[in-house]
């Protein structure tokens, strides 16, 4: 069985905490389109990466087969994961200046893919209701450093790190009606000027795929859709065929997720109590998935894409035996597929 833990050295000081769904390491990209407003905060638990560690460097025998698969939010602290974590092979974590260098070294020790968020969240890049480039140039300047570039780059290159996530939902209105795909373009160029082999994307909703079909992207690498039952009543492959033909013509790389906790059949009826589901969901009326969709929709998304991952990480769902059954026939079929790169085709 892969580790889920890695020792902390002697010479560091690691704060647990415990990640909640507002909580800083992780991001609600594609919940329903009434999600509350997201914070993002530095990790207080790690001093500043300013000198390299000896493990920060690739693994020479390192290597990584198959398909990565995991929720967002996965790690507890910049090093531990959180309880229930063994199905998973892959996380995307919203990342810090401050700890990316230690996270990166842990997930190398653990054999554990990720997909980095360095400029997650959303309302510290507002300024009077709309998206504030330099604000987001100014949280992308704080990972501009030689170690962090060096361990960047070798993460890319062993397998370790699978990719960067530009910005969340751009499709969305909470940014003010002004992002482009040109302008995300820009910004991932912004991002390659730093981390030049580090492939970058854009997480949508259900519909993101949908936005803006009169332009395509030039530079962004990959493009994140979630899929939940509300889009199309279950009908996972209509769905995902829309995607994968909208991914082909904006010229991008395909990431498939699931959104674990509302995106299970919709309660429309009497109290919102989601019998027959996996649990009351997050947003009124919303439902949890099954363990039986988790297994079939995972199934039929995951071998379509770069990676596979789900929002988002919650104790009681991860911990029940049904859903970390259907984890690991995912992960277990994930892992007898090819591996394939985020970069664009």
């Amino acid at each position: 069985m892969r580790p889920t833990f890695i020792a902390v050295r002697a010479s560091l000081s690691l704060v647990a905490a415990l990640l909640a769904a507002s909580c800083s390491q992780t991001d609600s990209p594609s919940g329903p389109e009434t999600a509350a407003p997201e914070t993002t905060a530095p990790d207080s638990s790690a001093t500043l990466d300013t000198v390299a560690t000896a493990d920060s460097g690739g693994t020479a025998d390192l290597s990584y087969s198959g398909i990565a698969f995991g929720p967002y939010g996965l790690y507890a602290t910049v090093t531990e994961f959180e309880p229930n974590a063994a199905p998973f092979t892959g996380s995307i974590e919203n990342s810090f200046a401050n700890s990316i260098v230690k996270r990166i070294a842990a997930a190398r020790q653990q054999k554990h893919r990720i997909v980095l968020a360095m400029t997650g969240g959303s309302n510290e890049y507002i300024t009077s209701g709309k998206f504030d480039l330099g604000k987001w140039k100014a949280r992308m300047n704080t990972f501009n450093t030689a170690t962090i570039k060096k361990a960047v780059a070798d993460a890319v290159a062993d397998g370790t790190v699978v990719g960067n996530k530009l910005i969340d939902e751009p499709e969305t209105p909470k940014w003010g009606g002004v992002l482009t795909k040109p302008m995300l373009d820009g910004m991932a160029s912004y991002v390659k000027n730093m981390f030049p082999t580090l492939p970058v994307g854009v997480a949508y909703g259900t519909r993101g795929y949908q936005w803006r079909t009169n332009e395509v992207y030039r530079v962004v690498d990959w493009t994140l859709s979630q899929y939940m039952w509300i889009v199309t009543k279950g009908n996972v492959t209509a769905w995902r065929d829309a995607v994968l033909s909208r991914a082909r013509a904006d010229g991008v790389t395909p990431v498939f997720s699931l959104n674990l906790l509302d995106g299970g059949y919709k309660d429309t009826v009497g109290a919102w109590d989601c019998p027959n589901t996996g649990g009351v969901g997050t947003f009124n009326r919303y439902c949890r998935m099954t363990a039986d969709q988790v297994r079939s929709w995972g199934q039929a998304l995951g071998p379509y894409g770069c990676v596979m991952l789900a929002w988002r990480y919650d104790d009681t769902f991860m911990a029940k035996s049904a859903n970390q059954s259907a984890f690991r026939d995912v992960s277990s079929m994930l892992n007898a597929k090819p591996r394939r790169s985020c970069k664009r085709p």
